[in-house]
């Protein structure tokens, strides 16, 4: 587990975000995350994007 310290302003955007997406902080973090993973990732190809389905 890891815990993270907030400012104010940014704990109270955290809250504001997880209740509009209704969702938990670990599943906004991993959904974060991953999305910004695959952003720098190299973009594939079609036949790539073929080849890894």
């Amino acid at each position: 587990m890891m815990s993270i310290n907030l400012d104010d302003e940014t704990e109270r955007y955290l809250v504001a975000v997880l209740a509009k997406e209704n969702t938990t902080s670990s599943e906004l973090i991993e959904r974060l995350l991953r999305q910004y993973l695959e952003s720098i990732q190299p973009k594939k190809n079609f036949l790539e994007r073929l080849l890894s389905s």
